[in-house]
């Protein structure tokens, strides 16, 4: 097997090990989906443009193979891979496109959990509009709003907002579980948002609500000063939120 060729499947097999990537990359971000968990994507969006080039110089370098069998063989492998890859990113398009750039605007400062209660017929009146929702949290982090929860596809932003209306993007983001080390403990300047996720809520006199929740804060004052904000206490001292609209 002469130099080219030897190239040729070697750019070939590293396509084949992509692809491969990226299936299951697809089966567990569906996966977290089902389970309403969180799963970071740049591992995706890494591999897609690799997949893309590698794919690219397969059909390229296979012009040079003088069998044609193994012509046959890497267009076929290359060619499909070309093609799984354009389907996928077709695929992220359409989701980018069509989705909803859902924004948290937090009181600045602020350190604790953070609710947002759904349907309730005294809420607020959230800024929304086809392709974006804002959410405006109050100083006590928990929000009441008139509409639903948004059901589609959603790209997530957080910022702390001054007094003057300033943005600060808060751009750290810790899906899982952050341990006791001295380098967490000591860590309160870099802020982030930990772990969000959504649920419904039923206390004991019936009252059942739908709701997003998130951490925001430092790692420091999450392992040392953090005090969960219990949802049934603050449904006990604001009856109002219990008139949820009918689903």
């Amino acid at each position: 097997m002469d130099l080219r060729s030897r190239w040729l499947w070697g750019v070939t097999a590293a396509n084949a090990a992509v692809a491969c990537f990226l299936i299951l990359e697809l089966y567990w971000i569906m996966l977290a989906l089902s389970v309403i968990a969180q799963i970071s994507g740049w591992p995706l969006f890494t591999a897609l443009p690799v997949g893309l080039v590698l794919s690219v110089i397969g059909l390229r370098c296979t012009r040079g193979v003088a069998s044609r069998i193994w012509r046959y063989v890497s267009y076929s492998v290359n060619g499909g891979i070309l093609t799984l890859n354009l389907f996928i990113a077709f695929g992220l398009a359409l989701l980018f496109i069509g989705s909803t750039k859902e924004r948290f605007l937090i009181p600045d400062g602020y350190k604790g959990d953070v609710y947002v209660i759904y349907g309730v017929r005294d809420g607020e009146t959230v800024n929304k509009t086809r392709w974006a929702v804002t959410y405006r949290i109050p100083k006590d982090g928990v929000l009441c709003v008139q509409g639903p929860m948004v059901r589609s596809w959603t790209r997530t932003e957080y910022d702390y907002q001054t007094g003057a209306g300033s943005l600060e993007r808060i751009r750290n983001y810790w899906p899982t579980t952050i341990d006791r080390t001295p380098e967490n403990l000591a860590d309160d300047r870099d802020f982030g948002v930990f772990f969000p996720r959504t649920g419904e809520f039923t206390n004991s006199s019936g009252c059942s609500v739908e709701y997003q929740l998130f951490y925001v804060g430092t790692k420091a004052h999450l392992l040392t000063k953090y005090e969960h904000l219990d949802i049934s206490e603050y449904l006990e001292q604001h009856p109002g939120a219990c008139n949820s609209q009918p689903k």
